[in-house]
């Protein structure tokens, strides 16, 4: 999976970067055919916010957070990214079946 990291309003430390990379790195486990992904971090004022768009054969998943801190809403979009993949990858098995 390719992995694009984009930075906003400030610059993403190599080990935010890396900690990205590995979370997402995790979440082939749910659904194998992810061809690439794109994040979007943006820091105005408090408010932190992540976008996360990820391509997978035909299917994009994007998931949206926001919070005061940039690990939480990290976390909390990659959240949402993961159920999006595992409703994907059941719908796929129960259309095979």
């Amino acid at each position: 999976m390719e992995i694009q990291i984009t930075s906003r309003h400030s610059k993403a430390s190599q080990t935010l970067q890396e900690t990205i990379t590995a979370e997402l790195s995790k979440l082939e486990k749910f659904y194998d055919k992810i061809t690439s992904c794109h994040v979007i971090l943006d820091s105005e004022h408090v408010e932190k916010t992540v976008e996360i768009n990820m391509h997978a054969m035909g299917h994009e998943i994007v998931g949206f957070a926001k919070d005061e801190s940039i690990g939480k809403a990290i976390d909390d979009a990659i959240g949402k990214v993961e159920r999006q993949l595992k409703k994907l990858n059941e719908k796929v098995k129960s259309h095979k079946a």
